[in-house]
């Protein structure tokens, strides 16, 4: 034991790994003094990043089930792309405005990386208090430009097996509207509902696929009916797109209609940019989408072009397809 010269009672451990503690046992009184602590640190953490970033509020529950939680988790999924990857700092005070430190509440978690937790469980009352969460980002965080967002999509509905928004079927259906690297998906019902309100079980929701939300899946049968969109970098808003001539090079008298980019290139000299970034199929007696057609798709590309296989459809051959490019444009519409 050591002595504190400025108490006479004793602490049991004092060290920059556990940190300070004091049991009134030891002490001759029966009770420790109230202490503080502090903590030296390198230099580099002194550094004020200067940042005046912070987040909206965020209040996504109340205590009325198991406690209060504010996880950075559900509040990123509920709220895509308001909140940093890294956030600096977090603030807490209840919804009506007060401090944490005023409640009296026994928290559970309160960091950056995971939110805030606060179980009604370890109250003496038995509930927490309502409370609501902010965070403080680096400065870049709140100056970059406004987010670029695609409009909604509502492909499918869940009538069938389920609701189906898949990028690939959303990209076939509404050429260049869908960046081809999205940053970011959001989804919410029709009816303007967060997926977690629902309860419905999710099967995929990335920016790779898309989302999928199957009927065999929810205890009750069906899947609610579900809208998507993606955030795409912020040139994708701005950019100018010109669409070239349709093409129709083959037919799928052979095996299949091969409407590949480096032979349409070679066919069509100046008339299709290096680096497409769209492409659109059509079949060429009825104007129909490649994606309502129900054939099965060999190349589907920007880059590459469009094959269909006649090995690949059930039952019958290929249609005879015609194919177009989205390409990057001047202000005069004249392709780059």
């Amino acid at each position: 034991k050591s002595s504190s010269p400025s108490s006479s009672s004793f602490y049991c451990a004092v060290d920059t790994i556990n940190g300070f503690t004091c049991e009134n046992a030891a002490q001759e009184s029966g009770i420790c003094k109230d202490y503080i602590v502090r903590f030296q640190c390198p230099d580099s953490f002194c550094i004020d990043t200067g940042s005046t970033c912070w987040t909206p509020w965020f209040n996504r529950d109340d205590p009325s089930g198991t406690g209060d939680w504010e996880t950075l988790e559900e509040l990123r999924e509920e709220n895509p792309g308001l909140i940093c990857d890294r956030p600096l700092d977090i603030d807490v005070q209840t919804a009506s405005g007060d401090v944490l430190s005023s409640t009296g509440d026994v928290i559970t978690l309160v960091d950056t990386s995971t939110g805030f937790i606060c179980k009604n469980s370890d109250q003496t009352c038995g509930k927490c208090e309502d409370y609501r969460v902010r965070f403080q980002c680096p400065d870049k965080f709140c100056s970059t430009s406004p987010k670029c967002w695609t409009p909604w999509f509502d492909r499918d509905n869940p009538s069938g097996t389920g609701d189906w928004e898949t990028l690939k079927d959303l990209y076939c259906e509404n050429p260049g509207k869908i960046c081809s690297s999205p940053l970011q998906i959001d989804v919410q019902t029709t009816f303007g509902g967060s997926v977690d309100s629902t309860g419905d079980v999710i099967a995929v929701a990335d920016t790779a696929s898309g989302f999928i939300c199957k009927n065999s899946d929810q205890k009750c049968g069906k899947c609610k009916d579900y809208r998507v969109r993606f955030e795409c970098s912020g040139n994708f808003c701005t950019e100018r797109v010109c669409w070239t001539n349709w093409f129709d090079r083959d037919d799928s008298s052979g095996t299949g209609d091969w409407e590949l980019l480096e032979d349409l290139q070679t066919d069509y000299p100046k008339k299709i940019c290096e680096t497409p970034l769209f492409i659109d199929v059509m079949t060429t007696d009825t104007n129909t989408r490649f994606c309502a057609t129900g054939q099965i798709s060999y190349v589907f590309s920007p880059t590459l072009g469009f094959v269909c296989r006649n090995d690949d459809q059930i039952g019958d051959r290929c249609h005879d397809y015609k194919v177009r490019f989205g390409c990057a444009c001047d202000c005069n519409g004249t392709i780059l």
